[in-house]
């Protein structure tokens, strides 16, 4: 009976932990990913007094991401989403600006100049985007932009 050489054993083992990695990152679900632990539980209170469900969407007036997915936003308006927008570290005079030129699908705008929102919700960056369902629960989160109706209709699907 052949033993193996030691040495194999330590390259099996990266290779083993490669491929569970690659694994991971070909989930589209994943596709930079982190797991919010905001998931599951109830939406932190951003005084907008609106009555579950709703989206709320991180975005700024010098984001390029968050003018990409600005048609996406106002198709979900037009669909009757109600959406929270969170101008991040931006002023209310460029936020003016830039909604004036795609349009306002926001319900409500909270100003978060400071970025204290973006530290309650764990934002790695804008655009970000959280569904809240009709209990008031966060179900799910996007980072980065809506791209493509896909997006939209998965990430819609998880607030019933």
């Amino acid at each position: 009976m052949k033993r193996i050489p030691l040495t194999i054993i330590p390259l099996v083992a990266v290779l083993l932990l490669v491929a569970l990695f690659m694994g991971r990152l070909a989930d589209p679900r994943m596709a930079g990913a982190i797991d919010s632990p905001l998931i599951g539980k109830p939406a932190p209170a951003l005084g907008a007094n609106i009555k579950p469900p709703y989206v709320i969407n991180f975005f700024a007036s010098w984001c390029t991401p968050c003018a990409i997915e600005h048609p996406f936003l106002m198709k979900m308006k037009a669909q009757g989403v109600q959406i929270i927008g969170i101008a991040y570290k931006d002023t209310p005079e460029k936020i003016t600006e830039y909604l004036a030129r795609g349009g306002n699908p926001y319900t409500k705008i909270v100003y978060d100049d400071k970025g204290d929102e973006g530290i309650t919700f764990g934002i790695t960056g804008v655009p970000e985007s959280f569904a809240v369902d009709s209990t008031g629960i966060i179900r799910t989160r996007l980072q980065g932009p809506f791209a493509d109706e896909i997006a939209v209709k998965d990430f819609l699907e998880a607030m019933p």
